[in-house]
């Protein structure tokens, strides 16, 4: 019921020293987003909504799975100023959104009409002096890989009609809110691993 929503991170850098023990809180910076970087069915002052609404989103996300893994986290105002101490900052970048088209996934499906998010992710250490990357990723995924209505094409007419139903449901609810919810899963899972494997958390 996801439309095979799939997304993974890559091109996962470690820098310098890795911090010494968890924030006592990380903050989340809505990512940057260049309108040329968004392919949706929006333009001007709409697209402009779409972009802001969806980079708060994205954030809240964020926040709620590093709070729920890590350590406390909470959004950090567009203006607001750059906390210094023991926390963490997760900011980034959409390099690529492409909202695709809902009535081709429950129609036809197998990619056609699909999502895409990709995004460029930096966790930074705000206990320096200069606070720099600590670690990268880069997010990449999206919705829509699943067999449409057509998909589920059968002589009997009943089992095409219940399949028919069943996929065209799934496929008209991915979308880009399915790959941002995996993006912000995926994201806090490789970070959760970097802590891991440098004594930040126990395995559990």
């Amino acid at each position: 019921m996801v439309g095979c929503a799939s997304v993974s991170v890559g091109n996962i850098s470690a820098k310098g020293t890795p911090p010494k023990r968890l924030p006592s809180k990380i903050f989340v910076q809505e990512f940057s987003a260049p309108l040329e970087n968004f392919r949706v069915d929006r333009s001007k002052n709409d697209l402009e909504t779409f972009v802001k609404n969806e980079r708060r989103a994205l954030a809240q996300n964020i926040v709620q799975q590093m709070s729920k893994y890590l350590a406390p986290a909470e959004v950090l105002p567009q203006d607001g100023k750059m906390p210094r101490g023991n926390y963490w900052l997760v900011k980034g970048e959409y390099d690529r959104v492409n909202q695709g088209s809902r009535l081709l996934r429950a129609l036809i499906g197998f990619g056609a009409g699909g999502t895409k998010l990709e995004t460029s992710v930096k966790v930074l250490d705000l206990s320096v002096k200069k606070p720099i990357p600590f670690f990268t990723l880069m997010s990449t995924g999206g919705s829509g890989m699943t067999p449409g209505a057509v998909g589920a094409f059968s002589p009997a007419v009943p089992l095409f009609v219940t399949g028919a139903v069943v996929n065209a449901g799934g496929g008209s609810l991915s979308g880009l809110s399915i790959d941002r919810n995996r993006t912000a899963r995926e994201s806090t899972a490789a970070l959760s691993e970097y802590c891991f494997l440098n004594h930040l958390i126990i395995e559990r």
